[in-house]
């Protein structure tokens, strides 16, 4: 909680009814919409009469809370005086945070209303730049209501929710991409553009994987960043984390500390990232090991990274022979399964050797790429000893033929000699 803030709402001159609320959380929740609903969707001007219609299906109406919890008043009577009595009409865009903190970040509250919902939002928004500007003054930044609407919030599980993750990127894009609004923060509007061009985008709106990452994955809700890590640049590893780990062992994590460079972001990107290839490493035009003004040929990281790329670009090619042979064994009808299983863990290999390139050792990187030439030459052999096999079983076929044609021949003759005898 954060009494001191609400004392000076109050002596900067907030309403009763908003002291009230502040000081009795759980008298907003109040059964029904009373007599608030029943006049204003009968009114003729959109801005009475729309609020009222969205709460009808607010996640907060649908539970017993009221108008008045946000706005005050008497929700008990349609004598309009009275019911607007001491009510505030727009809340400020300076006291939304603590308005909807009041019962969002009151525990005895909560935990009656709905206990699995977390009651540090309001701490955690005003760690976030959006937080701090707001206590400044900046009434531009989001509050409560730009991300969750005033009167028709729902369920991030809704797929209609503008917190839903396939909404997200809009929601935050609704600020962020908008050049007009971002132009005195001197902050681009390109981000939602690039982040729908990710992989990660392509994961959740044509995949349907609800788990790859959207803006708050990787910003946080509320907060900064998300809870446990000290910046952003730390995040990917809630997802990508055995790449993390070997990362963080590397001799790249504490000089881009240095050079104050975020650790996955320098090569990666971070909101246009896309599927992660090989051409990325070495000395390629597309590496960017080079391409970030890191390495050149000549320096020693350089012909590591060089080196690491032949290294997968050998199991590469190994895999693909063995693939191909054992493709040519199933089309001649040899049983080739099991060299098939044995096969596929040379893709488990391959993966593993590019997660440990991020370790940035090359013995660590040739050791599973031994592992995985290993399989790929007994998948070889496999291809071949198929190959052998149908060999010995058509010169087996051939014999069997000829030897059956001099029988049938030899039957016919002597078939004849007793005819003729």
């Amino acid at each position: 909680m954060r009494p001191g803030r609400w004392f000076r709402c109050i002596a900067a001159g907030a309403s009763v009814v908003l002291v009230q609320v502040i000081l009795q959380p759980a008298a907003v929740a109040q059964q029904g919409g009373g007599e608030c609903l029943v006049c204003h969707v009968t009114l003729d001007d959109d801005a009475l009469s729309e609020p009222a219609t969205a709460w009808e299906a607010d996640t907060h109406n649908l539970t017993g809370l009221t108008c008045t919890g946000c706005h005050g008043g008497d929700a008990a009577t349609a004598i309009a005086d009275v019911a607007h009595a001491g009510m505030v009409a727009t809340p400020t865009r300076g006291n939304t945070p603590d308005m909807c903190g009041r019962c969002h970040a009151n525990a005895d509250f909560m935990r009656d209303y709905d206990p699995d919902i977390r009651i540090d939002q309001l701490e955690r928004y005003y760690t976030s730049r959006h937080g701090q500007r707001l206590l400044e003054g900046d009434d531009g930044v989001a509050t409560c209501v730009d991300c969750h609407s005033a009167h028709s919030i729902q369920s991030s599980v809704e797929t209609t929710s503008l917190t839903h993750p396939l909404n997200i990127p809009s929601t935050c894009g609704s600020c962020h991409a908008d050049e007009e609004h971002m132009s005195s923060y001197g902050i681009a509007t390109d981000q939602l553009d690039e982040y729908e061009r990710s992989i990660h985008w392509k994961m959740v709106a044509e995949e349907g994987d609800l788990s790859s990452p959207v803006c708050n994955d990787c910003h946080g809700n509320h907060g900064a960043v998300p809870p446990g890590h000290s910046s952003v640049g730390r995040v990917c590893g809630e997802c990508h984390f055995q790449i993390e780990t070997f990362f963080a062992a590397s001799p790249h994590d504490s000089v881009f500390v240095g050079l104050d460079r975020p650790g996955c972001a320098t090569c990666h990107g971070n909101h246009d990232i896309q599927v992660a290839e090989d051409e990325q490493f070495g000395l390629g035009d597309r590496s960017t090991c080079t391409g970030a003004g890191c390495h050149t040929e000549q320096d020693e990281g350089g012909v590591a990274a060089a080196r690491m790329k032949l290294l997968v670009d050998s199991l590469v090619r190994a895999y693909g022979r063995s693939d191909s042979i054992l493709h040519e064994a199933e089309l001649a009808g040899m049983p080739v399964d099991q060299a098939r299983f044995e096969l596929a863990q040379v893709q488990t290999a391959l993966v593993s050797a590019r997660a440990v390139m991020h370790s940035a050792r090359l013995d660590s990187v040739g050791a599973k790429i031994d592992e995985g030439l290993a399989l790929a030459d007994a998948g070889f052999g496999a291809g071949e000893g198929a190959f052998v096999e149908l060999s010995s079983r058509r010169l087996g076929l051939a014999v069997s033929a000829v030897v059956i044609f001099v029988l049938v021949i030899g039957l016919i003759l002597r078939i004849r000699e007793l005819e003729m005898g």
